[in-house]
């Protein structure tokens, strides 16, 4: 199970992982550590790799998703999540530039990632070297303009939309015999309402839309498909509540049916219960637990002059998505967020200004305050919103008799709408007495729904929206839009689809005829094991990487990768492991060859390979037995000495973190760890899939004065001292090395130590046995050059 956890690791270095925001206070990113589980259970499981991919672009939009075969969780929508985990600006004073730079970094690891391509170079201008056009970075921008942020409650999702769907159904299937059970249990009242002649109610609830009204309509709900339904879990149903609608309660005491006097998306109380467990919310005033797994948004669409107004009933938390901008603290963008009240029975307008973002690009995202109603009608923009109309109607007898019958037979005509609606209004029966079989059934989907979850950072696919092509860059000088696509070089068609076109992009990066995908994973993999690619830019197959160093190999590899091990990476990997190549030592048995191949190009020898940062913290914790062998959860504090300060500094963790494999401490973009970074841990802020590899003194001074090497020695030494009290030093010395290096001592090595144990004996009291003399043999172990490189 740890083969997950190693090469989780490798991955993160390429999607820039990190659990903070970065910037000037590095605010945390809520829930990011559950992408780096989600990769620790994708590698163990051994995703093919064209799946893992299609997972990272397009997860949220499969029709089948991957699931936890224990918990039914959505693993694939997980996988959506590496877009947010980049550095972010919490109160930029050019929104619209701070939008383009974190686009900017998102293609950037997109296409180094998955097609080893510097695409980012052509923001500005068509690249220099490689066949990328300046187009072709605004073709990849669209994607990321199209979909939008969200924390998803990837443990219900799939089972609530089961329930959802049985949930419309059930509805679909029982209205006309509630209203029948309606009239038949509210006949006495009818007589009643029958003496009076006439009855003054209300009529059609308008919004009085007209030509020459300097109105622009951005979401209309009040009637079905006029507006692209964007929703972020069940709460507000499949579509649009339809004028006519028929508004079944799920509460047998309260009043079991309504007729819905006007159209909206309305939030549906039978999912007031949804809970939220074991998750933070996000930092600053943006507060997604109001929002997630029960939000509606509209498409996005530009600002022309920002006075927006939004016709509600209820009470909302609404959000103007200004730029995909979600890192909301102080008072530079507070007015993003309104928390409008309409009480009531009818909807009314709320104003939301604006004007200070004209021209830019937004998106309007509503959820419900509390277990409060919700109903959204219209979102438009203009100066003064438009006038609503609510006639009175006179209801006669023969009205109130036409509208009956039809309540009797089960089926409403328009014409006859607004007087069963009064009708059905006027006893308020219960639902146990008109629908006792709907709750029936009704119960049996509410025991099927999973109402707890927990929350993850994942994309919402939103409308298609095609970014404009930048005269130089410049956000400021639009030009023509770009439709979205790969590079015009790899010769495949544009995607034009109404939503953000990502499943399509999913399926063009991985089909096999994509002559990068394969070729710069199995790179990727040869990198890892040999610690050289064979292309050794990994990250850059274009003009200004290197060249191959065995081209006809990588291609015979990467063909192998996808028809023989079917993108499986356990499988790839096993078979380079059992290479005679992968199999040789790091010495050269012929000096001669030194001098033919003196970068070891051909590899007539293994590369010298050093340790990662992680590994050699790793296997200090195992060597002194406190490595906690538990995988995934919450990340640990990372330990921070009275040196380590900055604005925004977190708490700090255990010296050891807890005795946790190195993945799991937490990554903070301003408060990485130090012993890491002395050995060459990558600042997190794009794509670095080789890293540094250092060979400074500041890395023996951090081997000989680190804290924590100092006290996993002195517990090392206690365990040695523990499980051979009698035994001789010798002895001893050969068990450390078996511990730390897999191999008994050699002989010089012995005698050196040996020659040691005088002066250490005296320095400790002339104990053989004392703690601090075996702490310092330990101690030395671990500052050897065999205990951070592999032979």
């Amino acid at each position: 199970p740890h083969y997950g956890e190693r090469w989780a690791r490798h991955w993160m270095d390429l999607v820039r992982y990190a659990e903070s925001r970065g910037h000037e206070s590095d605010f945390e990113i809520a829930n990011a550590w559950r992408y780096r589980d989600y990769l620790v259970r994708a590698f163990n499981a051994d995703v093919p790799y064209n799946n893992f991919v299609t997972e990272h672009i397009a997860g949220d939009l499969l029709a089948t998703p991957r699931l936890d075969p224990q918990t039914g969780a959505n693993e694939s929508i997980l996988a959506t999540g590496w877009p947010f985990l980049g550095e972010e600006v919490h109160s930029p004073v050019d929104i619209r530039q701070d939008e383009c730079d974190r686009t900017d970094n998102k293609i950037d690891v997109l296409s180094k990632t998955f097609l080893g391509l510097t695409v980012a170079c052509a923001r500005c201008h068509d690249h220099m070297f490689d066949a990328i056009y300046q187009k072709d970075y605004y073709a990849l921008s669209g994607f990321v303009a199209s979909s939008s942020y969200r924390q998803v409650r990837y443990e219900s999702i799939e089972v609530n939309k089961a329930q959802a769907r049985k949930l419309t159904a059930l509805r679909a299937k029982t209205a006309t015999q509630v209203l029948k059970n309606f009239a038949r249990e509210a006949q006495p009242h009818f007589v009643e309402l029958s003496k009076q002649p006439t009855y003054r109610v209300p009529g059609p609830f308008r919004v009085q839309l007209e030509e020459g009204q300097d109105v622009r309509v951005i979401a209309d709900y009040t009637r079905p498909n006029l507006t692209p339904w964007i929703v972020d879990g069940p709460s507000f149903g499949s579509g649009v509540s339809a004028e006519g609608s028929l508004l079944l309660g799920s509460n047998p005491d309260e009043p079991g049916l309504r007729i819905a006097g006007y159209g909206a998306a309305r939030r549906d109380p039978f999912w007031n219960g949804l809970k939220i467990t074991d998750s933070a919310n996000d930092s600053g005033s943006f507060n997604s637990h109001s929002r997630s797994g029960k939000m509606i948004r509209t498409p996005a669409f530009e600002l022309k002059t920002g006075r927006l107004h939004y016709l509600i009933r209820g009470h909302a938390s609404v959000y103007a998505g200004v730029g995909q901008h979600i890192m909301i603290t102080g008072p530079l963008h507070g007015r993003l967020i309104q928390r409008p009240k309409v009480d009531g029975d009818q909807p009314r307008w709320v104003s939301h200004d604006l004007s200070r973002y004209a021209g830019l690009r937004t998106h309007i995202e509503f959820g419900a305050e509390g277990g409060s109603p919700l109903e959204v009608l219209m979102v438009v923009e203009a100066d003064k919103p438009p006038p609503i109309e609510q006639k009175q109607l006179n209801l006669t007898r023969l009205d109130l008799s036409a509208a009956w019958k039809d309540l009797a037979d089960g089926v409403i005509e328009k014409e006859n709408l607004h007087a069963a609606r009064w009708i059905v209004e006027q006893p308020k029966l219960k639902a146990s007495q008109i629908a006792s079989s709907y709750l029936k059934e009704l119960d049996a989907i509410r025991k099927g729904v999973k109402w707890e979850s927990a929350l993850a950072v994942a994309w919402l696919d939103g409308n298609g929206v095609n970014e404009y092509n930048m005269d130089r860059g410049d956000p400021a000088s639009p030009l023509e839009p770009a439709t979205r696509g790969l590079p015009k070089a790899f010769g495949l068609s544009s995607i034009d689809s109404k939503n953000s076109g990502r499943l399509e992009l999913a399926r063009q990066v991985t089909n096999p005829s994509n002559p990068l995908t394969a070729r710069v994973m199995v790179n990727r993999i040869w990198h890892q094991l040999f610690g050289l690619g064979l292309v050794r830019t990994v990250d850059n197959f274009g003009w200004l990487g290197e060249r191959p160093s065995h081209p006809e190999l990588l291609d015979y590899l990467a063909t192998e990768f996808m028809e023989t091990h079917e993108w499986s990476i356990k499988s790839f990997v096993a078979r380079l492991l059992l290479t005679k190549t992968y199999g040789q030592s790091s010495t050269s048995a012929d000096p001669a060859f030194d001098q033919k191949d003196p970068t070891n190009i051909l590899l007539y020898r293994m590369p010298v390979r050093r340790l990662e940062a992680e590994a050699i913290r790793d296997s200090v914790l195992a060597v002194s037995g406190r490595l906690e062998r538990k995988i995934g959860g919450k990340p640990i504090p990372t330990y921070l000495d009275e040196f380590v300060v900055g604005r925004g500094r977190p708490g700090g963790g255990p010296l050891d973190g807890a005795g946790r494999r190195s993945l799991y401490t937490s990554v903070r973009r301003n408060f990485l760890p130090t012993l890491m970074l002395a050995f060459d841990f990558p600042a997190p802020f794009s794509t670095k899939g080789k890293r540094d590899i250092t060979n400074v003194p500041a890395q023996s001074l951090a081997l000989m004065n680190d804290k924590l090497i100092y006290e996993q020695a002195r517990i090392w030494a206690q365990k040695v001292l523990k499980e051979m009290p009698s035994a001789t030093p010798e002895e001893r010395l050969n068990r450390m090395f078996e511990n730390a290096f897999t191999r008994r001592a050699g002989r010089h090595e012995i005698a050196i130590l040996m020659e040691s144990l005088p002066g250490l004996m005296e320095l400790h009291g002339g104990n053989p046995n004392s703690e601090g003399l075996w702490q310092d043999l330990c101690h030395s172990l671990f500052s050897m050059n065999d205990f951070i490189y592999l032979p």
